[in-house]
């Protein structure tokens, strides 16, 4: 047995001439040229010059090849999508190394008298062979079930059917080609103590077996025909891939592995306003017109969109039934790579841009890390800098220009919270109130309770008044960067002023653009959200809750959880003040409000108000709602009136500490001297 493991070597092909060999050669040569061809092309719809491709492949990154591309983080997060493309995929995979194994041993090397495929090695090549193959099979089952089966909603037009038939024939035809191989093998030679090794084929080859019999020249006529049948299938697949779907096998691992890596809250910064006022020049061009203006990897993203859905499921402006559809988008943007038509109004209304709140739900659900807002944003920037904006828009940036909030309030009237804390003066944290605390009703109530909290925990904090102005996230997601810099060159100066070093923020929206867009402007500053400061001081002791016998169920604000990644610190303050039951859709999954983006402060058409949508998910776990935001809070709590819900109770989590704070040593004492 030993000697004939040492001798066992892959045995060739039965009855195949040389000259159809060379045909095969020829073809292969032909299809390579056709993929060479291929190749160029989407070179040339890059817009690519020798310069641009070298600094592109600069930025080769071996890391998310690795981890996005062949082995699909993203896309396993799904069990089922993932288990499944992962067999399609990996099946796909073992095959393609399994077949240039065989022209390695049979077409090359062998004509020299070396062999690679003997031996052990030869017989694990069988067992990985099979496998592969019965990979792609299970595989592809169950993709033609998902979509049979209809149950989730899936884009599907006949060219995913042709691609799983296809794939399936060409699996099917290798095992009934290897069976037949192992019946000509085992009927010509001892070589039966190798099919335990072809596990799959010794299956198909009992269908042969009782064909033939012992009829070896029958055999031998359709092992030829199923051959030339197998490579001819093939080689129409191959030729057909590059023109369908199936593309996204070579340019999506090619995305992934290119793509520049952001941090996952920010904008891109254009220019410095003040480095423009300094220069006397204002020659700048704001946001994209049109697809020619896309640089090189962003038209590689566009190629790379793999149709699947994923993002238009998991799209709450999608889900209201707005006109918006991030995968239209995308695929919108494939089909016009390095088109001169101008995106509005010949590929996209004005209100399918004015649709997204900028919630990151389809960044998260893409496989690829495709990044569809991203052109939404920067379509807003062009129409902005077109100044094609309806009365609500226009209203909103006025009050910025002249009252530095968007709600139009005078800035005095921030300073009454100097009033209820303290003027900042060299304290550890800034506390940050924000627009929406310092004008709206409902929400000073939450920084009220907040600045309860801190004082309880003695921290030392101090607050701005007047000369705090907004933020400016509303601005520069509108599309209005200029608008946005003024804000952020005075709230720099005012930093700078008194050497704030520590922010603590109300509102994500702050949070998420002090802690990742003005690091741009302003070094050394720390930044934290309301819900990380109260953990952190309940962690600590410096205060005590006495919980309650109420159940919250929480709604994840997605500037907090999705875009900054903090799930945690609002769900242990709930648990140690209450109970906590998730939402069906939460954390990285979480739905959006609908007021990210701007959203807030303008109007677009839909069928169901998202903010409605998230309510409806709410009432099925608890009548008791918490939320970490007050843009969250103001939507919601306006979706549950809407609605009729009147016994939906919405609080912020600092409302829920402040309530079920246990009295101080201090105050105890004097109560009991009372």
């Amino acid at each position: 047995m030993i000697l004939q493991l040492m001798d066992i070597a892959r045995p060739n092909l039965f009855e195949i001439s040389n000259l159809e060999l060379y045909i095969h050669y020829a073809a292969t040569i032909t299809i390579a040229a056709l993929f060479l061809y291929w190749f160029y092309t989407v070179y040339k719809k890059l817009g690519l010059d020798r310069k641009s491709f070298i600094d592109l492949l600069k930025k080769w990154n071996w890391k998310n090849l690795f981890v996005y591309g062949i082995f699909q983080r993203r896309v396993v997060r799904d069990y089922y999508a993932g288990i499944m493309h992962i067999m399609i995929s990996w099946g796909i995979i073992i095959l393609t190394i399994s077949t240039a194994l065989v022209a390695l041993d049979n077409d090359i090397l062998s004509p020299f008298g070396i062999r690679i495929l003997v031996g052990s090695f030869y017989l694990l090549f069988e067992v990985f062979s099979d496998t592969g193959g019965l990979m792609l099979i299970t595989g592809l089952t169950m993709a033609l079930y998902r979509r049979l089966r209809k149950k989730i909603l899936l884009h599907t037009v006949w060219d995913d059917y042709i691609i799983i038939l296809s794939l399936y024939l060409i699996a099917f035809e290798g095992f009934f080609l290897e069976g037949l191989n192992i019946f000509l093998l085992n009927t010509t030679q001892n070589f039966g103590y190798v099919d335990q090794y072809r596990y799959i084929g010794s299956i198909f080859s009992l269908f042969w077996y009782n064909l033939f019999q012992q009829n070896l020249t029958d055999a031998i006529i359709v092992y030829r025909i199923l051959w030339e049948v197998h490579f001819l299938t093939v080689f129409i697949v191959l030729g057909y891939a590059i023109i369908s779907k199936l593309s996204h096998v070579v340019l999506s691992p090619l995305y992934v592995t290119l793509r520049e890596d952001k941090v996952r809250g920010e904008m891109s910064t254009p220019f410095k306003l003040e480095e423009l006022l300094a220069s006397g020049s204002f020659d700048i061009k704001m946001g994209i017109e049109k697809p020619s203006d896309l640089r090189p990897i962003q038209r590689l993203e566009n190629l790379a969109c793999t149709d699947c859905g994923r993002c238009e499921r998991a799209c709450p402006a999608f889900a209201a039934g707005r006109e918006l559809s991030p995968r239209v988008l995308m695929q919108t943007l494939k089909a016009n790579v390095g088109s001169q038509e101008p995106f509005v109004p010949y590929l996209f209304s004005e209100d399918f841009i004015w649709s997204c709140t900028t919630c990151q739900a389809c960044v998260e659900e893409c496989p690829v890390r495709i990044d569809p807002q991203n052109y939404l944003l920067e379509m807003r920037r062009d129409l902005v800098f077109k100044s094609r904006l309806d009365k609500q828009k226009v209203q909103f940036l006025n009050n910025l220009t002249y009252t530095r909030n968007p709600l139009g309030n005078s800035p005095s009237e921030r300073n009454e919270w100097i009033e209820k804390s303290k003027k900042f003066d060299n304290d550890e944290y800034l506390l940050w109130i924000g627009c929406m605390a310092s004008f709206d009703p409902r929400t000073k109530n939450v920084a009220e309770s907040l600045i309860k909290i801190l004082k309880e925990a003695k921290v030392s904090f101090g607050v701005l008044g007047e000369e705090e102005s907004c933020c400016g996230d509303s601005a520069r997601r509108l599309g209005e960067e200029s608008r946005y810099q003024e804000l952020v060159m005075q709230n720099v100066s005012v930093f700078k002023n008194y050497n704030i070093k520590k922010i603590i923020t109300i509102c994500p929206h702050g949070y998420n653009t002090f802690k990742n867009e003005y690091t741009k402007f302003i070094d050394g500053l720390e930044v934290y959200h309301h819900s990380q400061i109260i953990e952190k001081l309940i962690k600590e002791g410096k205060i005590k809750l006495e919980k309650e016998d109420k159940t919250f169920t929480y709604h994840d604000p997605c500037y907090l959880g999705r875009i900054n990644g903090e799930y945690d610190a609002p769900r242990f303050i709930i648990k140690n003040a209450a109970s906590l039951v998730e939402m069906e859709r939460s954390r990285s999954k979480s739905f959006c409000c609908g007021g990210g983006g701007a959203n807030y402060w303008y109007k677009v058409n839909e069928k169901e108000p998202i903010s409605q949508i998230r309510i409806k998910e709410a009432e099925q776990r608890s009548n008791n709602l918490a939320v970490a935001c007050p843009f969250c809070l103001g939507m919601l709590e306006d979706a549950a009136r809407t609605l009729g819900k009147e016994n939906m109770n919405i609080k912020d989590i600092a409302e829920i500490v402040a309530s079920r704070l246990q009295r101080s040593s201090s105050e105890s004492g004097s109560s009991s001297s009372r």
